[in-house]
């Protein structure tokens, strides 16, 4: 895995870099990364990025037992969403969307509209859009521990 986390101004910056970069080599895997579990993807990964991420999180005052944490979801969020870009790859009548679609499709006796509405906005969620909100999401959660830990 290549990855720039070594370029990161902070910790935020850092799980931004890191995160996207895991996620592209693990997409890059395609096929292979619904049968790969996180250790194997350990045996190839280099350890220097992940030096360097504890390092900025310990800078940015998480404990260590945070940092696990933190560092846990980011490779959850990674490989779950690679191993969604490759399922949507090889079977698009099966996206998110597209199934919700044909089970509104499926129901005659009730209404959904909240559902319904949802279904038509047509949002990607296998896009790199996604995979931002989704760091975001976690650095802002990651934000908001260090506050009220009082750490920062």
């Amino acid at each position: 895995m290549q990855t720039r986390v070594r370029e990161a101004a902070d910790w935020k910056d850092a799980c931004r870099i890191y995160a996207r970069d895991l996620a592209d080599s693990a997409a890059g895997l395609a096929e292979l990364v619904d049968y790969l579990w996180f250790g194997d993807l350990m045996n190839d990964l280099p350890l220097e990025p992940v030096e360097t991420m504890f390092r900025h999180l310990n800078e940015g005052g998480f404990t260590d037992e945070d940092a696990i944490r933190l560092m846990t979801v980011l490779s959850t969020l990674c490989l779950g969403h690679a191993r969604d870009l490759a399922q949507a790859q090889k079977e698009v009548a099966r996206t998110r969307s597209q199934l919700l679609k044909s089970a509104l499709g499926a129901q005659t006796d009730h209404s959904f509209p909240n559902l319904e509405r949802i279904a038509s906005r047509g949002v990607d969620t296998y896009s790199a859009d996604q995979l931002a909100f989704s760091i975001a999401l976690i650095i802002a959660g990651a934000e908001d521990r260090l506050r009220t830990a009082g750490r920062r």
